[in-house]
């Protein structure tokens, strides 16, 4: 019985991968601010939740949250390894200008830049939210939070980040 139900959870496992990869991609690669380690990031969590499906009897309520948050995990404790980021454009191609390279690198400078300069809690909820392409509904999910919890670190995080855009400016 055990053995179905771990065939229908790694379905159900695989299912939402392809649903979710580009986005998952995305996300990882500006935690990581390059697509080989977002790469790896997101194939190490397939694996790993594959594993853990596989070796515990413990149910997996969401899915999808967990999935995120093992993301969100393994890029915080590989920047925290890294120490350093390398750039490449999300779409792979080999073959970009000079111009659009440095168009993303100065981008995620600067967003990086902005990120950190709000509280973590907030930069996470900003992330998952347009990078991840999630729902507030579903960040809450992800997070375990009440949503109203998310909707107030988006806004503050976002009111953090205009004033130090506008501070910038002047």
């Amino acid at each position: 019985m055990r053995l179905l139900s771990i065939r229908k959870k790694n379905q159900e496992l695989d299912q939402l991968m392809e649903a979710e990869r580009l986005r998952l991609l995305q996300y990882a690669c500006y935690r990581l601010g390059n697509r080989d380690d977002a790469e790896d990031a997101v194939q190490d969590v397939f694996i790993r939740l594959h594993q853990r499906l596989r070796e515990s009897s413990h149910d997996i309520q969401n899915l999808t949250s967990y999935l995120y948050r093992s993301l969100a995990n393994l890029c915080i404790s590989r920047q925290r390894k890294l120490g350093h980021v390398s750039f490449v454009t999300l779409d792979g191609q080999a073959e970009i200008s000079d111009s659009v390279q440095e168009d993303f690198e100065q981008e995620f400078c600067r967003i990086s830049r902005l990120l950190a300069k709000i509280p973590e809690e907030q930069g996470e909820v900003i992330r998952l939210r347009f990078y991840g392409d999630k729902s507030f509904r579903e960040i809450a999910e992800i997070l375990d939070l009440p949503l109203t919890t998310v909707k107030s670190r988006f806004q503050y995080g976002i009111d953090k980040i205009r004033r130090e855009v506008r501070s910038s400016v002047t």
